[in-house]
């Protein structure tokens, strides 16, 4: 019986050792998720409009600029920026977009860049054709790093190296939902109506001029706003992951604190009988 005591203590003490390391990643993962949500929404509105901009400018360029970034390129393959985490413990976000590139990117003509260790790791066995010199960029969100991965991207669409440049990554919906998502940042979308605005636009200086010089601005904005996303994602999913994994640990403690007071109530009846049938004899 002692024995059985002292297994169901020690149980105890391991699980309230691992709620406590649960319990601080939790709090971890919302300050985390607080900085990052923040970023994503104070970004949102400039990501929207200068996208916005790019698509009526090279609506309204006509001749004054060539089709270099509003048409695929002859290449047979395809670059897919596929955004992952560095870290685990974040329940299936990952795994989610492993699914989602496993259905939509076919490995004969695709090349995939990887961002994260944990999409380094798997790809690297996937028998994809992968890229991993920008693998470290969401550690520190460096405005430097994030664009020279943009003129990276830019440079070799632009050289006709890809036929298009896409992005994978996880979109943000809310705190408990998530979803894997792709986007095309090469070729840039024209837009479909007559102006965008309502309105003919007169732009000063010319099209041509404002394209070669915001092109660069729109696709490190783009980049950076989905990487931030991701982010969010994967901190609303690990914080999410904790909870869970923090109210599991509270349940078992619960539980092995009812079974080891009863044990230990068994014991001690036990005992007293044991002394009462001493005396009586």
């Amino acid at each position: 019986m002692a024995a059985n005591l002292n297994k169901t203590k020690r149980r105890i003490a391991s699980v309230t050792s691992t709620k406590k390391i649960t319990n601080a990643m939790e709090l971890v993962a919302t300050v985390k998720l607080k900085k990052y949500r923040n970023g994503m929404l104070s970004n949102s509105s400039y990501v929207e409009e200068i996208t916005n901009l790019m698509k009526v400018l090279f609506k309204n360029a006509g001749s004054d600029v060539d089709e270099t970034f509003v048409s695929e390129n002859d290449s047979p393959i395809t670059l897919y920026v596929v955004v992952t985490s560095n870290l685990g413990l974040c329940a299936s976000y990952n795994n989610d977009i492993f699914k989602f590139v496993e259905k939509n990117v076919p490995i004969a003509d695709s090349e995939i860049l990887v961002v994260g260790t944990k999409g380094a790791n798997y790809f690297a066995k996937s028998g994809y054709r992968t890229n991993d010199q920008f693998i470290d960029v969401t550690e520190s969100f460096s405005s430097e790093r994030i664009d020279k991965m943009c003129d990276f991207l830019r440079l070799n669409f632009e050289n006709k190296k890809y036929k298009a440049i896409k992005l994978i990554y996880t979109k943000y919906v809310n705190s408990i939902r998530f979803k894997p998502d792709e986007i095309t940042l090469f070729p840039v979308e024209k837009q479909t109506d007559e102006s965008g605005y309502g309105y003919s636009a007169i732009f000063d200086p010319d099209c041509k001029t404002l394209i070669n010089e915001l092109l660069p601005i729109y696709a490190s904005s783009v980049l950076y706003q989905k990487l931030i996303e991701s982010q969010v994602s994967e901190q609303a999913s690990r914080r999410n992951a904790m909870e869970s994994a923090t109210d599991n640990a509270n349940e078992l403690i619960d539980k092995l604190t009812l079974e080891y007071n009863n044990a230990r109530q068994s014991n001690i009846t036990q005992e007293i009988a044991e002394v009462v049938s001493s005396t009586i004899k």
